[in-house]
């Protein structure tokens, strides 16, 4: 969680930035988004982590089925500094607490668990909400986002990512939409991406001592930006608009041809 790569295409040209800390990312990401709005081009920004949670979470959250309130939520919950220093346990366990039995989040150091926040998942039960999303169901190797900790603890990665998702929101405002839960039609548009998609691929293009996370943003970035507009439109549209969706699953085939 202390390296972040952002990958970016535009006009057949590649390029690839290394941001140390979440902070550093959003203040590279915002000024590229500032720029490419005062010149009027639209942007697409992917990100690698869930956009929301199994039916049934937000509602307990929030009150409501809108998982752009979940981000709200979590943004006003998650403490997270510019040396990555964060409270995401502590919310985690909280957030367990809305929930009967025990979880449905957990994984954290053996130092850190609590009866409320286990460190195995196998220590979880009765907290009633489903393993994954319908589009995790669909990929085997996705991880579950109530993971916190270890190999694929891609749910820590959403509860510190969402809120800064949220402060994008709140920047932005109706210059950004987040498919597939509104209408991509703004000059950003937010959508979740998922590499494993076109994991061969992109393994089989790694360049000489390239660092994977490195060639899995610049490829999937290269894949995207190849598609056809409308097709590209039409994928973000789809998918589950309470829980979220991963863009381009079920175009694999077409993101690994647009690699060529």
């Amino acid at each position: 969680m202390d390296a972040i790569f952002i990958g970016m295409a535009r006009d057949g040209d590649l390029a690839t930035s290394y941001q140390r800390t979440r902070h550093a990312a959003m203040r590279f990401l915002t000024d590229f988004l500032d720029r490419e709005l005062r010149v009027g081009r639209r942007v697409l920004a992917g990100f690698d982590f869930p956009f929301g949670y199994p039916a049934g979470f937000a509602r307990t959250l929030t009150g409501t089925d809108d998982s752009l309130a979940v981000w709200a939520a979590l943004a006003a919950r998650i403490e997270d500094d510019a040396h990555n220093r964060n409270n995401r346990f502590d919310v985690a366990e909280a957030l367990n607490g809305l929930f009967p039995g025990v979880g449905p989040f957990w994984g954290c150091p053996a130092g850190r668990a609590t009866v409320n926040l286990p460190a195995r998942g196998t220590l979880r039960h009765g907290h009633g909400m489903a393993e994954k999303r319908e589009v995790e169901r669909r990929l085997p190797r996705a991880q579950p986002c109530w993971k916190l900790f270890t190999t694929g603890s891609v749910g820590s990665q959403a509860l510190l990512g969402l809120p800064h998702l949220h402060a994008l929101r709140m920047r932005y405002g109706a210059a950004l939409s987040v498919s597939p839960f509104q209408p991509p039609e703004t000059p950003i548009v937010l959508a979740e991406i998922y590499p494993g998609l076109i994991d061969a691929a992109i393994k089989s293009r790694l360049r000489p001592d390239e660092i994977l996370d490195a060639a899995q943003v610049r490829l999937m970035a290269r894949a995207v930006a190849r598609l056809d507009p409308a097709r590209l439109g039409a994928l973000l549209r789809e998918g589950d608009r309470r829980e979220g969706w991963i863009l381009g699953l079920g175009a694999e085939a077409e993101l690994t041809a647009a690699l060529d």
